[in-house]
């Protein structure tokens, strides 16, 4: 079944509801759905078929969610891209994808259009009212205020409905292929998962172009006729002054903007909102460190559940229920009711999972990805024997819980012994000079790799003795665990996703 007739079922069941606002543009759902019908009038003009795709690089604001809405309805595939991208980042990528139409905010259209730049795709402007050419979302939709809407295209459980690209830090970005029933099921999991009713309000920072603010916010949300918040670029200012005027009931963050969150509550408490109207607060992207998620409920009176997804598995795939409390240093448990759920252990599948046992996570279920597009060997080296392998290494408690250890190409081998370096990581984040820290495996002659800290210092004036000597005095840390290396840098680099950019840290530092 096509994935907006979902949404068509909450704009018949309250049009007059708020659906989106992102501090410029609000929209009820009636006039989002007018909004989306318009564009799938155009794209049907522009001979837009089943199967075509059309890209977008916005910010997080309405408009990206009126043209995904508007794709589906014309049984378009929608390709939400990263705006972190370079043009020659996004030149790959949209070669990979050949989107019929790229969408783009108006004034990059312009200097684009000045510059005879394509891509090889027809160029739409966002929020640009005097185009000349009248390629402008905001004409198409008031020049066809008055025409008849075109019926829902029928799409089939198995057709794509997002091709999402993941960030990239070992190669190319790869597309993944999400189909309809990939999201209802997506959708149809939260819903009950976290009891989601048309009076929640979801604040949404994460990037449209992600899991986390895409299939675990945006979607559910607008599923079920509640309201969503956009956040269209982050910053820890305008995410209190929002939360404060419209008390949201569900969100979510990833570590660094918890990080930030923290920062400004520190430096400014009266500045510090009402934050009692949340009900699901979810933190997620990469593990957080325990004291990140104290100094957060110790500030702002939130406690912070963990969740996990992949692109590959569209988008959650463990976290805790509505009613279950948090269990420090565990994600929670898998979503059985579309999901199951495995690990590999040397190759080996153990299904049904019994603790305690580690190794390589695995799923097969609704939610997970067929594979990528036009890849069909990483395909296979992915999905094999039905199974997803997600590459996460995790151990399963005795309750069915899931503790995170590491990815298995991060996993460092140190004189025969495994170091995780989310574990060290956790544990160096609780020493009062350390801000950040990233930990990697570099070459070492005789233990074969040897434990690496790259440090962001909490002040500037700190150096590698400094540290040396502060994780000395740190008593959790085993002999073996212990950084052998400390390198220092003002920030960590950082993926288009947020994510800490380890391929970057190993290039930088494994030949040393």
């Amino acid at each position: 079944m096509n994935l907006a007739a979902m949404i068509r079922q909450a704009v018949i069941q309250q049009p007059e509801g708020v659906a989106l606002d992102d501090g410029q543009v609000k929209l009820t759902y009636q006039e989002f759905h007018l909004r989306a019908g318009a564009l799938a009038r155009f794209f049907l003009d522009q001979g837009i078929k089943p199967g075509d795709r059309i890209a977008v690089s916005l910010p997080n604001v309405t408009e990206v969610l009126v043209l995904a809405y508007a794709t589906w309805w014309v049984g378009g595939i929608f390709v939400p891209l990263n705006t972190r991208w370079s043009v020659s980042e996004l030149e790959v990528v949209v070669n990979d994808a050949a989107p019929r139409f790229l969408v783009i905010p108006g004034d990059l259209r312009q200097t684009w259009t000045r510059e005879k730049r394509s891509l090889g795709s027809t160029l739409l402007g966002v929020r640009d009212f005097e185009a000349q050419d009248g390629m402008s979302v905001d004409q198409i939709v008031a020049g066809r205020e008055q025409e008849s809407l075109p019926p829902l295209a029928p799409r089939k459980d198995g057709d794509p409905a997002l091709l999402m690209y993941t960030s990239g830090t070992t190669g190319r970005p790869k597309g993944v292929i999400q189909t309809h029933r990939n999201n209802s099921a997506a959708v149809a999991m939260l819903q009950e998962s976290w009891e989601i009713t048309r009076s929640d309000r979801f604040l949404v920072a994460v990037p449209l172009f992600h899991v986390g603010g895409m299939q675990c916010a945006a979607l559910p949300a607008l599923a079920t006729g509640a309201v969503v918040h956009l956040l269209p670029r982050w910053s820890p200012d305008a995410w209190l002054s929002v939360a404060s005027r419209y008390r949201p009931t569900v969100t979510g963050l990833v570590t660094t903007m918890l990080v930030d969150l923290i920062r400004a509550g520190m430096a400014h408490p009266e500045n510090i909102p009402d934050l009692s109207s949340l009900r699901i607060a979810m933190m997620g992207g990469s593990p957080t460190p325990f004291k990140v998620v104290d100094d957060f409920h110790r500030l702002y009176g939130v406690g912070l559940k963990e969740l996990y997804g992949q692109t590959e598995l569209t988008g959650l795939a463990v976290t805790y229920r509505a009613d279950e409390a948090w269990r420090p240093g565990s994600m929670g448990r898998p979503m059985s009711h579309v999901l199951e759920t495995a690990v590999s252990v040397d190759d080996r599948v153990v299904h049904p999972v019994t603790a305690p046992v580690t190794g390589d996570l695995c799923f097969r279920g609704e939610t997970v990805s067929p594979g990528y597009w036009h890849l069909p060997d990483q395909t296979q080296a992915r999905w094999r024997d039905g199974w997803y392998r997600t590459g996460d290494i995790v151990s399963v408690d005795g309750d069915g819980y899931l503790i995170y250890r590491d990815r298995s190409d991060d996993m460092i081998v140190t004189g025969g012994e495994n170091v995780y370096p989310a574990e060290v990581e956790a544990l160096l984040s609780e020493i009062p000079q350390i801000r950040q820290v990233a930990v990697i495996g570099t070459p070492h002659p005789r233990w074969g790799e040897q434990v690496t800290a790259v440090i962001v210092p909490r002040e500037p004036d700190l150096t590698v003795d400094d540290m040396v000597q502060a994780i000395s005095r740190h008593t959790g840390l085993a002999d073996y665990k212990r950084p052998r290396r400390i390198e220092l840098l003002a920030e960590l680099p950082r993926t288009g996703s947020g994510k800490v950019n380890r391929t970057w840290l190993k290039q930088t530092y494994g030949g040393k």
